[in-house]
C-alpha cells in the first residue's frame, strides 16, 4: 500500500555547525539540541539515467522513521510528491509501473549510494504548531556500477510541515539565500547528466515543451490524477497540430493521432457525465423524475472504467515507448514558418466558406481554429492565438451539447424501454439544444 507526501523544502549552505542552528530566529522556536539520525540509501535508475534526467528519484531508505522505498516526483519550485512503499529487496511493482513513462520497460537497478549522517530540529511557530524541520547533513555519496566516484559534502534543508512560506523568510535571515545544490543524487551524478541541447528555434523550444508535459503527466495519469488525461491530451493535440501546420513527419502525427483518440475517449466520457450530472443537479427536484442520476451513473461508469483500462494499456505498450522516444529527439525545422502559419490561419476562413455551402460543419471550424490557435502559440503570435482559442472554446460548447443530445436521447430511449419515465432526458435534451441554438446565435457569421 503506498502512502503519498507532499514535500516542499529549500536547501542552504551551512553557516553554523553548533547546536542551535536557527537559535534566536526571529518568528520560530528550536525544539530539542538536535536528534541525530543515520540513513542509508540506494538510489535506482536505467542504464541511462532515465529518472535522473528528469528530475525523478527512487531510492531503497533504511534508517529513520520513513524506511522503505521512496519515489520522488518534482512539481516545481521547492515541492515534490512522494510516493512510499515498505521495504522490499527488490524495486516496488507499483512505482516501477509509475515511471514507466521514463525508463519505456528498461530494467531499473542501484546507480548510486548514498549514507547520510543528520541532525534534526524542529521549528514551532507562534502558535505552537510544528511550522517545519531542519537538518544538517553530512553526506557520503557513491556512484555504482562500472566507474565508482565518491562525494562529500554537507548541507542543511528546511521542510516545512504546518507552516508557510513566512517560515522560509524567518529561517534565511540567519542562513541567507536558498542553495543552487541540486537534490543530492543529481549533485553526485554531476556530468553523467547530460544536458538538454538548446532547441534550434523557437518552434522547437514549443515543442519540447509539450513532449515535457507529456512526461509529467504520464506517471499522474498512471495514479488517475485529477484533469491529468486532459492535460496529457492537449500537450499531444498541441506537438500535433504544429507538426501539421509546418509539414513535420506525417508518421509522428499519426501516433500522435492514436495516442490522443485513446485520451479522448476517457477524457470525453468523463466531461459528459460530470456535465450532465450538473444539468440535472440544476433543475428543480419536481422536474426530475425516476432514477435520473442512478441511471446516469450506470451508463457511464462502465464506460468510463473501460476507456481507462484502454488508457493504461496504451501507456504500457512498446508502440507508446517508440511514440516517446522519437519525442524526444524531435526537432522542427519548417522553412517559411510564418507562411506556413497563414495558410493555417486561412484554412478557418475555408471552413466557414464550408459551412456557408452546406458542405462543412461548425466542428470542422474549431478543428481549424484548433489548429491555428497551436501553430500561432509555437510562434508566440499571442493576437491570433488569442482570437483562435475564443472561437475554439465557442465550438466546443457547441460541439459538447450535440455529443450529449446524441447521449440523451439513447439514455431516454433506453429508459423508456425498461419502462421508466424519460421525461426528464428530454427536458435536458430540449436544454441542450437552447445551449448551442445560442452559442450559433452568437457567431453570427463570423468571429
Amino acid at each position: 500500500m503506498a502512502t503519498r507526501v507532499r514535500e516542499t523544502e529549500r536547501k542552504y549552505e551551512p553557516t553554523d555547525t553548533e547546536v542551535g542552528l536557527l537559535a534566536g530566529v526571529k518568528g520560530v522556536t528550536v525544539v530539542g539540541g538536535g536528534e541525530d539520525l543515520l540513513l542509508e540509501a540506494v538510489y535506482h535508475d536505467t542504464a541511462d539515467l532515465a529518472l535522473a534526467r528528469r528530475g525523478v528519484t527512487l531510492r531503497r531508505r533504511t534508517g529513520g522513521d520513513d524506511a522503505g522505498w521512496h519515489l520522488k516526483l518534482p512539481l516545481g519550485g521547492d515541492s515534490r510528491d512522494e510516493i512510499r512503499v515498505k521495504d522490499a529487496k527488490r524495486v516496488p511493482k507499483e512505482l516501477a509501473d509509475l515511471v514507466l513513462g521514463l525508463t519505456r520497460g528498461e530494467p531499473l537497478a542501484p546507480v548510486a549510494h548514498i549514507r547520510t549522517k543528520r541532525r534534526r530540529w524542529e521549528l514551532l511557530g507562534r502558535d505552537g504548531e510544528v511550522a517545519a524541520e531542519v537538518v544538517q547533513d553530512d553526506v557520503v555519496a557513491q556512484t555504482l556500477g562500472e566507474s565508482a566516484e565518491v562525494m562529500t559534502w554537507r548541507e542543511v534543508e528546511v521542510e516545512l510541515v504546518a507552516g508557510g512560506s513566512d517560515v522560509f523568510d524567518a529561517v534565511e535571515s540567519r542562513l541567507g539565500k536558498p542553495s543552487a545544490s541540486p537534490p543530492k543524487l543529481m549533485r553526485l551524478l554531476g556530468d553523467r547528466l547530460p544536458k538538454m541541447p538548446k532547441p534550434p528555434n523557437r518552434i522547437t523550444a514549443y515543442v519540447r515543451k509539450q513532449v515535457a508535459e507529456i512526461i509529467r503527466q504520464d506517471a499522474r495519469v498512471r495514479q488517475d490524477g485529477e484533469d491529468s488525461v486532459h492535460r496529457m491530451r492537449v500537450a499531444s493535440r498541441r506537438i500535433r497540430s504544429v507538426l501539421q501546420a509546418y509539414k513535420g513527419s506525417r508518421s509522428l502525427r499519426e501516433e500522435l493521432r492514436w495516442l490522443g483518440g485513446v485520451l479522448g475517449e476517457a477524457r470525453d466520457l468523463e466531461v459528459l457525465h460530470n456535465h450532465l450530472a450538473q444539468e440535472v443537479d440544476a433543475l428543480p427536484d419536481e422536474l426530475v423524475i425516476g432514477n435520473v442520476r442512478q441511471r446516469l451513473t450506470e451508463t457511464f461508469a462502465p464506460r468510463q472504467q473501460t476507456a481507462r483500462a484502454q488508457v493504461l494499456e496504451a501507456l504500457r505498450s512498446k508502440r507508446y515507448f517508440t511514440l516517446l522516444n522519437r519525442l524526444d529527439a524531435l526537432a522542427v525545422r519548417p522553412a517559411k514558418a510564418k507562411r506556413r502559419l497563414r495558410k493555417t490561419a486561412e484554412r478557418v476562413d475555408r471552413a466557414w466558406r464550408d459551412v456557408d455551402r452546406a458542405r462543412g460543419t461548425l466542428h470542422d471550424v474549431r478543428k481549424a481554429a484548433k489548429r491555428a490557435r497551436y501553430a500561432a502559440e509555437a510562434l508566440d503570435k499571442k493576437k491570433l492565438a488569442r482570437r483562435m482559442n475564443e472561437l475554439q472554446k465557442r465550438l466546443g460548447v457547441h460541439q459538447d451539447s450535440i455529443v450529449a443530445r446524441e447521449e440523451l436521447r439513447a439514455i431516454g430511449v433506453q429508459s423508456h424501454l425498461d419502462g421508466d419515465n424519460a421525461y426528464t432526458y428530454g427536458l435536458l435534451h430540449g436544454r441542450e439544444m437552447n445551449r448551442a441554438q445560442r452559442i450559433t446565435e452568437s457567431l453570427g457569421h463570423r468571429v
